[in-house]
């Protein structure tokens, strides 16, 4: 009886062809893969739908807000959308009704990073400033944030200014459609918009955008 070469390939020792051997592996590899593919994608789905509400909170500098709304980002030359909200006092503020004075709309959230970055240098744009008229209306998303954290939030940072309460998402989401947080919007004494101002801004750029609605 001959020795039987240890190194004769397994397949021709059981007459099957090599290459049947080897098409056979590929598609039971590509198989394998698929199947891992749909069992991640499907786990990544879930944890993007479970997560995609406040990480508008997670806004991280700027982080995307997820606020899509109905209707396109108010531009610059345009009247600013009216609306009344209800202050953290309980009484209530129409923007219309401030006719007349320049306005700066900033809207914010107790866990946004880059509104308490920025929040000082409003409070100090706001005391060096309302003696000409200059009126803050600091909206808290409401919808996406706690009372009590907005609170302690606004008494953190001494605000002095009038503070909104947006609890439903009518202001930020619908009509102003806020892509991120902070985002503020500089108004004129006839009501239009004359910067928009999508992130957080340094004290040079807020004296800048200000005196624009000075004039």
């Amino acid at each position: 009886m001959s020795e039987q070469n240890p190194a004769e390939p397994v397949q021709e020792r059981h007459g099957i062809p090599r290459a049947l051997r080897l098409a056979a592996l590929v598609v039971a590899l590509l198989v394998l893969l698929t199947g891992a593919g749909v069992v991640l994608a499907g786990r990544f789905a879930r944890t993007g739908a479970g997560n995609a509400i406040s990480d508008l909170s997670a806004f991280a500098p700027q982080q995307p807000a997820s606020l899509a709304g109905s209707r396109a980002l108010p531009l610059e030359g345009q009247d600013a959308s009216d609306f009344t909200l209800k202050t953290l006092d309980g009484s209530a503020l129409t923007l219309s009704k401030l006719r007349g004075q320049p306005v700066l709309i900033n809207f914010w959230a107790s866990w946004c990073e880059p509104c308490r970055a920025e929040m000082p240098e409003i409070v100090r744009a706001y005391e060096a400033h309302k003696a000409d008229g200059l009126v803050v209306l600091a909206i808290n998303m409401t919808f996406e944030d706690s009372l009590p954290e907005a609170q302690a939030f606004v008494k953190e940072f001494h605000m002095p200014f009038p503070v909104l309460l947006d609890d439903t998402g009518a202001v930020a989401r619908d009509a102003y459609r806020l892509p991120v947080l902070p985002m503020s919007f500089f108004i004129d004494r006839k009501g239009v918009i004359v910067h928009r101002q999508i992130g957080a801004m340094n004290g040079k750029q807020l004296d800048t955008f200000v005196g624009e609605i000075l004039k």
